[in-house]
């Protein structure tokens, strides 16, 4: 009998620890699927951020370009002989930021042919936001270059008329004669 109650116990004991087992994977399988959903919501928040902003990047840029538009066309309509002027802008791309980094450079002296080498290794300093996510560190952003303009004028037939709007625009944009072109504006 004795006998018969320690074999009870010891199956007792048997199942008191299957039972703390599965009770720990189950507490063990639900703080994962907690944790994987703090993650899953990480990256959600993160890419509305970086839509957001691509879409502000978009928009300085075009404000950068009807601002530079209506400039040009305000001044190109006060040269003499160009009368109503119209204008068509090409830009390189949209705005361009730099980021802080940090440069590693190693020079070999111990070339042959007496050349010298040199490796770089560059990283990029990061910060993390208000939610914890990283990004680097911008220094800011540089608007894009021109890439060619088109004008057209009332007095762009008259060679003198579009080589002084061709200079003008040259010399408010930097960019070569050779990128403007100008035009006569159709009677309508």
């Amino acid at each position: 009998m004795a006998e018969e109650e320690k074999e009870q116990g010891g199956l007792f004991h048997h199942k008191e620890r299957l039972i703390k087992v599965i009770v720990a994977a189950g507490l063990i399988g639900i703080a994962l699927i907690f944790l994987s959903g703090l993650f899953q919501k990480d990256q959600g928040q993160n890419e509305p951020a970086k839509e957001q902003d691509d879409a502000l990047m978009i928009e300085r840029a075009e404000r950068y370009k009807q601002q530079l538009t209506d400039e040009l066309g305000n001044m190109i309509a006060s040269i003499e002989g160009a009368g109503r002027t119209k204008l068509m802008l090409t830009l390189d791309s949209t705005v361009q930021y730099s980021y802080a980094a940090d440069s590693d450079i190693k020079t070999d002296d111990k070339n042959a042919a007496d050349e010298h080498q040199s490796d770089e290794k560059r990283s990029y300093l990061v910060i993390k936001n208000q939610s914890g996510a990283e990004q680097a560190l911008s220094l800011g952003g540089m608007m894009p270059a021109v890439r060619g303009v088109l004008v057209v004028c009332e007095g762009g037939d008259r060679k003198e008329v579009a080589q002084a709007v061709c200079s003008a625009v040259s010399a408010a944009v930097h960019i070569p004669e050779s990128r403007v072109c100008v035009l006569k504006m159709s009677v309508q």
